[in-house]
């Protein structure tokens, strides 16, 4: 079509349309229209827009939309109107107040799709990767919660084993009264001589059994000694434990944050390219 005869406003744009491609960093198709038809055409190898010089506008050309609306227009148009999808972004022209034609940009639909897939896919990924932290964030808290009960049960422990020591003690206290009143008993019984024998035999036995129980209460303080060390031993291990529960239960609330916030940014750029 000879475009001299085209409004001036048409044929400036036509002359800036080639340049328009050099500011986007993607392919893109330019094309300009007047009110019938296009009027000039550049197509790229990505986006081989059929659009005949001259021929009119089909049906459901965005032009057609944007000269009658006089509005800004983006949509994706389908591959059986210019023989390939793409994403059209339309611009009414005007001349004053008067729409003389318009100015339309071709992006390709396939990459759009694409980014939105991507973003897509890693919103579902986010999603389940805070689904496993949040688990694993109750299973941490949950193991940290028994673990501060083992570490309540002991310290009982330890306090019963106290207990113990201060019975040991008293046992103690009873078995070394008991040893001297068998010496005195023993005593007492040689000084009777003869009429004594028996009382001996009974001092004895005193002795004995406090020599007996001098060494069961060694023994157990010995056992209980040892239980205690290791009681403590773990009730250490268990605070360690407890303590990095804790540490842990909050790293994965900070990576949980950090998770929601990255899914935030994702469903932002999701609705951005959903507009595009």
């Amino acid at each position: 079509m000879d475009i001299s005869n085209e409004k001036a406003i048409l044929q400036s744009v036509i002359a800036v349309a080639p340049y328009i491609p050099l500011f986007i960093d993607e392919p893109v198709s330019v094309a300009v229209t007047n009110t019938e038809g296009f009027i000039y055409n550049q197509p790229c190898p990505e986006i081989p827009v059929k659009c005949d010089i001259g021929v009119p506008f089909p049906a459901e050309a965005t032009p057609l939309m944007v000269i009658r609306s006089g509005e800004r227009m983006v949509r994706e148009v389908p591959a059986r109107v210019y023989g390939v999808p793409f994403m059209s972004y339309a611009i009414p022209i005007r001349e004053g107040r008067e729409v003389v034609g318009c100015l339309m940009i071709a992006k390709s639909v396939e990459r759009i799709n694409t980014v939105k897939d991507a973003i897509s896919n890693l919103a579902q990924e986010i999603e389940q990767v805070m689904g496993a932290v949040n688990e694993i964030t109750e299973g941490v808290q949950v193991a940290s919660a028994s673990n501060q009960q083992v570490y309540g049960l002991m310290g009982n422990l330890l306090t019963e084993m106290n207990r113990m020591n201060e019975i040991l003690g008293a046992i103690n206290k009873i078995s070394n009264s008991t040893k001297i009143l068998g010496l005195n008993a023993s005593i007492e019984a040689a000084r009777a001589g003869t009429a004594g024998k028996g009382f001996s035999v009974v001092a004895k036995e005193i002795e004995r059994l406090s020599d007996n129980t001098t060494e069961s209460a060694q023994t157990i303080g010995t056992m209980l000694t040892g239980i205690e060390d290791q009681v403590n031993d773990m009730s250490e291990k268990s605070k360690d434990a407890t303590d990095a529960f804790t540490q842990q239960a909050a790293s994965l609330e900070e990576i949980a944050a950090t998770i929601q916030n990255l899914n935030a940014n994702v469903k932002v750029i999701e609705n951005f390219i959903k507009q595009l």
